[in-house]
C-alpha cells in the first residue's frame, strides 16, 4: 500500500508525460507517412481533448484541480491555467459519457493509418496497455482524486483522508505523501510479490525482447534461437546464482521463487543470506550487457525497432526506480532506494518477531 499522494513531482510530470507521448508519437509517424496534414489534425484532436473535454468534465471534479489555484498542478496538465470552475463531487452520467465520447476520437483516429503496418498497430496498441496498466498499479492506489472511476485508494484510506481533511480545515499540499511516517513507510515494503506483480513485470519484459527477437528473427531463425539461449541462460542461471541468491524473496522462497520476476521457476541454487559480493556484481552485470547488447546489430538495421527497444528498456528502468526500488526488501541489491532509517526499523522488526517465535 503507497501513500497518498499530496502533490506531484516535476519527475512525476516529466515521466508520465513521456509515457503519454509514446502513443501519439508512435500514431504521428503512422499518419506523416502520408500526410503531415493530418498529423496536424490529430495534435488537434488530442489538445480539444485534454484542454477542453477531459478539463471541463473530468478535471473539474478531481481534487489536485480543486485545490489548485491558479494553474493546476496534478501529474499530466500541470501549469494549465484552470479555465473552468471547479465541480467538487461526483461526475454526472452525462459528464462521464461525454468523457468517453471525446477520449474515442483520439484514440481511435490514426488507427486508419496503422492497420497498414502491424508493427506499428501492435507498438500503438501495447504503449497505450502499459500506461493505463503502470498508471492503475502505482498511481490510483494513491491518488486523492476518489471520483475518478479508475480509483484504487481502499474505502478506509479515503474516510480517514476525509476526517482528517475536516479537522484540519483547509488543506494545503505539502509536496509530501500523506501517512509517509517512517513506521508506515517500514509497514509498505513488499515482503512478497503476488501472481499479478509476476504478469505486469514479464508483458514490461517482453515488450523489450520481442522488437529484439523480431529483428534478429527477420534476419536468421539461428542466431534468434541463440539470443532465446542467451536470455534463458542468463535469467535462469547467471542471475539466480549470482543476484537472485541474495535476495530475500529467494531466501523466503519455496521449491519454486515467488517473485515479481521469475514465478514458479525452480530453485537451482541454495540460498546464501547475505549482500552479494564485487565478483557476483560484476558476473551479474556482463551477463545484462550481453543480453541488452546482442541484438544491437540486427537493430541498426531497423530504426523503429530500435527506438522501441531503448524506449521499453527507458520505462523498464524508470517504473522499476521510481515503484519498486523505494519499497523492495533486497537492501544488497545496488539499486534498492529504500531510506536507511526505513530498513533499519524493518530489520528491528524482523529480530524481534523472530525472536517471540524462538
Amino acid at each position: 500500500m503507497f501513500p497518498l499522494k499530496a502533490d506531484h513531482s516535476i519527475r512525476d510530470r516529466l515521466y508520465w508525460n513521456f509515457f503519454n507521448m509514446i502513443p501519439f508519437l508512435i500514431g504521428s509517424i503512422a499518419i506523416a507517412r502520408d500526410s503531415l496534414k493530418w498529423v496536424a489534425v490529430y495534435i488537434g484532436i488530442a489538445l480539444f481533448f485534454f484542454l477542453v473535454i477531459e478539463f471541463r468534465f473530468a478535471c473539474t471534479h478531481c481534487l489536485y484541480y480543486i485545490r489548485s489555484k491558479g494553474c493546476v498542478k496534478c501529474m499530466m496538465l500541470s501549469g494549465v491555467p484552470k479555465i473552468f470552475k471547479a465541480r467538487p463531487g461526483p461526475h454526472s452520467s452525462f459528464e462521464k459519457a461525454m468523457t468517453i465520447l471525446g477520449a474515442l476520437p483520439m484514440f481511435l483516429f490514426p488507427v486508419y493509418w496503422l492497420v497498414r503496418d502491424p508493427l506499428l498497430l501492435g507498438a500503438y496498441g501495447v504503449s497505450w496497455v502499459l500506461f493505463f496498466l503502470t498508471a492503475r498499479r502505482y498511481e490510483c492506489v494513491r491518488c486523492l482524486n476518489f471520483e475518478c472511476p479508475m480509483n484504487r485508494v481502499p474505502s478506509d484510506v479515503k474516510k480517514e483522508f476525509e476526517n482528517e481533511d475536516r479537522l484540519s480545515g483547509n488543506f494545503e499540499f505539502s509536496g509530501k505523501g500523506i501517512r509517509e511516517s517512517c513506521s508506515y513507510l517500514c509497514v509498505s515494503l513488499r515482503t512478497k510479490h503476488e501472481f499479478k506483480d509476476f504478469l505486469y513485470w514479464n508483458f514490461v519484459t517482453l515488450t523489450i525482447l520481442f522488437s529484439a527477437g523480431i529483428a534478429i528473427g527477420i534476419s536468421s531463425t539461428g542466431w534468434l534461437l541463440a539470443y532465446i539461449f542467451i536470455v534463458f541462460f542468463h535469467f535462469d542461471i547467471l542471475e539466480q546464482r549470482f543476484f537472485c541468491t541474495h535476495c530475500p524473496y529467494f531466501v523466503r522462497g519455496e521449491k519454486s521463487l515467488r517473485c515479481m520476476m521469475n514465478w514458479g521457476w525452480p530453485r537451482h541454487f541454495r540460498p546464501r543470506p547475505h549482500p552479494p559480493g564485487k565478483f557476483d556484481l560484476v558476473i551479474t552485470t556482463m551477463g545484462f550487457i550481453v543480453v541488452l547488447l546482442f541484438p544491437l546489430p540486427w537493430l541498426l538495421k531497423m530504426p523503429f525497432l530500435l527506438g522501441a527497444y531503448c524506449i521499453s528498456i527507458l520505462l523498464f528502468l524508470l517504473t522499476i526506480r521510481r515503484y519498486e526500488c523505494s519499497r523492495c526488501i533486497y537492501f544488497g541489491c545496488p539499486f534498492n532506494r529504500v531510506p536507511v532509517d526505513v530498513r533499519k526499523e524493518f530489520e528491528k522488526r524482523n529480530e524481534f518477531e523472530m525472536g517471540k517465535r524462538v
